[in-house]
């Protein structure tokens, strides 16, 4: 049933060896397109995300599947039934860490917010909300403790949208239908050199720098299991570092 179910969802298969026993064969849900860390051509999944996770888990002794997820709500709770083993560039909080086990970090992310509005600098979130700015999001996505503060009040909720794909999010901004986008440094500073970001302008305010790790299924997984991945993400140090680098636009040097 489980085998049945990934591949209904498409699953993409980059085993090294041709033959892999089930227990040491992992799914690996990942989501929509979201350049640098995923991305699709034709039914093959590549970018960062993919390059850190491959190499990690085949040094820890797995071989490994892609499964593609359309949102991150539907990768988290395709996780917690089993259905996948690892989400891939996750940040630690507490009511994920009530379903799911945490690796050492691997990498860093920093939430930036991005406006067509003329820059103000401000000292919290606070001062936004109190003048019933609009965001958009990335459903089920986490932007740190500050901002989960105020998304969780009711009466902010009528001043989110919730999209799933990068492009829509930069559109709605660049077409003012919201005055804010929370969003990965990395991945909107790719989005630019790229595409171009009209008039969207990178605020100062950095709304979260957080470590980020890989989530895993706790029933997949022992405590070696772990102890494993860890030491191969200690061991991969500089190969990440090598693949964040390839992957980071001469773009990402604005403040």
């Amino acid at each position: 049933m489980r085998l049945s179910v990934c591949f209904l969802l498409l699953l993409f298969s980059h085993n090294l060896f041709a033959q892999c026993a089930n227990d040491k064969t992992v799914y690996i849900g990942i989501g929509a397109s979201w350049p640098p860390y995923v991305m699709y051509q034709q039914d093959r999944a590549f970018g960062l995300e993919i390059d850190i996770s491959r190499k990690v888990f085949q040094k820890a002794g797995f071989c490994i599947e892609f499964v593609r997820l359309p949102t991150t709500d539907r990768a988290i709770k395709e996780l917690s039934v089993g259905l996948v083993d690892v989400l891939p560039s996750s940040s630690f909080n507490h009511e994920r860490d009530k379903i799911a086990a945490f690796t050492a970090a691997y990498r860093r992310e920093r939430m930036r917010l991005f406006t067509h509005l003329p820059i103000k600098p401000i000292n919290n979130l606070a001062t936004l909300f109190d003048q019933k700015m609009s965001f958009v999001i990335n459903p089920g996505a986490f932007y740190g403790e500050e901002f989960n503060g105020h998304f969780k009040k009711p009466e902010n909720k009528p001043h989110f949208a919730f999209v799933k794909s990068i492009k829509q999010r930069m559109s709605m901004v660049h077409l003012k239908r919201v005055e804010f986008l929370v969003e990965d440094e990395m991945a909107a500073l790719y989005y630019f050199s790229t595409y171009q970001g009209g008039n969207i302008q990178l605020h100062p305010y950095v709304v979260n720098d957080n470590p980020i790790h890989f989530m895993l299924n706790r029933e997949r997984f022992s405590k070696q299991d772990i102890m494993k991945i860890n030491d191969a993400i200690a061991y991969l140090e500089k190969d990440i570092s090598s693949i964040i680098e390839r992957y980071t636009t001469s773009s990402s040097i604005v403040n």
